[in-house]
């Protein structure tokens, strides 16, 4: 009986991990589609205006194509097929995200692209990372929700069989 108990605990857990993790994964894509100077509006902006300016500052277009595949995630994995899959796309989504946030940010806003100076506003690269995400309510916000949507994928990848 136990054991049956377990299985079904598991189960529920599963569920309200799932829902979390569909909240969290709407809340990340809602940050950075609608990132006031990173988000859709930008990337209509620059499309418009100069689309080279885009090789200058690829941001715009991954922050909305990544957007974009979290919401078309959330669906995908609640269906069912290929679950395993989809929870692995989304972990290497997310860790693109903080992983990249740090990258950004440590390069001097992006020092590593081909004509780009880094720019560290007369900062140590690891202070500049503190004081942008000290300055940024919406930075910080999305960095947690990518951390906290990563573990919770991780588990359910894990979990899943």
């Amino acid at each position: 009986m136990s054991r049956a108990r377990s299985r079904f605990a598991d189960r529920s857990t599963d569920r309200y991990l799932g829902y979390a993790a569909a909240v969290l994964a709407y809340v990340v894509a809602a940050l950075h589609l609608s990132h006031p100077s990173l988000g859709f509006g930008r990337l209509a902006l620059l499309v418009s205006v100069n689309p080279e300016l885009l090789l200058a500052d690829p941001r715009p277009v991954a922050f909305v194509l990544s957007g974009i595949a979290l919401l078309a995630g959330v669906p995908l994995a609640s269906v069912g097929r290929r679950r395993r899959v989809v929870y692995a796309l989304g972990i290497a989504l997310v860790a693109v995200y903080v992983l990249g946030y740090f990258a950004w940010h440590l390069s001097g806003h992006g020092g590593f692209l081909p004509g780009r100076e880094p720019l560290y506003h007369g900062l140590q690269p690891h202070e500049a990372v503190v004081d942008h995400l000290s300055a940024s309510v919406w930075a910080a916000a999305a960095l947690v929700a990518e951390v906290f949507l990563g573990g919770i994928l991780i588990v359910l990848y894990r979990r899943e069989s």
